[in-house]
């Protein structure tokens, strides 16, 4: 399993404690030792992926913007780093929404508050996903030889790195509800 995010990493919740009851049972510091099997690590090594396509995106975006790749090199990676890892996100998001979080709403009604957070955050992401698609397409069909492909690149860039200031926020708080809720589950169960 990969480790948990770095301190560094975490930025404040945006949780109350009310909502993170559960995760003073099972605080971050304990999730390499009790969280690392069953749907609370497969969980936390999606969040991981989805931390290092995010983080590929960015470095290249920052690239771009400090002028250390051409036109023709960051279109070549962005394209199928767009496809992949807005596939990705997309995906992860839809199985949240339609499966888990109604499961995890029955489970925990307390947490309901936190689960009502995190879908406002999936469609607040969604919004940036559609406009970061709109973007991969004009970028596909762009003549580097208009300033519009300039741009369009220019606009990528900064929509990654917008995107990628709530994704990280939005893994963080998702973890902090879900990851107690899972492992502390699967633990009961086995007791049972």
């Amino acid at each position: 399993m990969p480790a948990t995010p770095q301190a560094a990493n975490h930025a404040p919740s945006r949780l109350t404690p009310d909502l993170l009851y559960l995760l003073e049972r099972l605080p971050r510091a304990r999730w390499q030792a009790e969280a690392a099997h069953g749907t609370a690590g497969v969980w936390l090594s999606m969040h991981e992926s989805l931390r290092q396509g995010q983080s590929r995106l960015q470095v290249l975006s920052q690239q771009w913007l400090d002028k250390k790749v051409d036109w023709m090199g960051f279109r070549q990676q962005t394209l199928p780093l767009l496809d992949a890892h807005l596939g990705h996100l997309h995906g992860h998001h839809r199985l949240e929404d339609q499966h888990y979080f109604p499961a995890f709403r029955r489970a925990a009604p307390r947490m309901a508050a936190g689960f009502d957070l995190l879908e406002s955050d999936h469609q607040r992401i969604d919004e940036s996903v559609r406009a970061l698609h709109h973007l991969q397409g004009q970028l596909a069909r762009a003549n580097p030889a208009e300033a519009a492909a300039w741009q369009c690149a220019h606009e990528i860039a900064r929509a990654a790195l917008a995107c990628g200031t709530l994704l990280l926020q939005h893994l963080a708080d998702e973890e902090d509800l879900v990851i107690p809720l899972l492992a502390l589950g699967a633990r009961e169960q086995r007791a049972a």
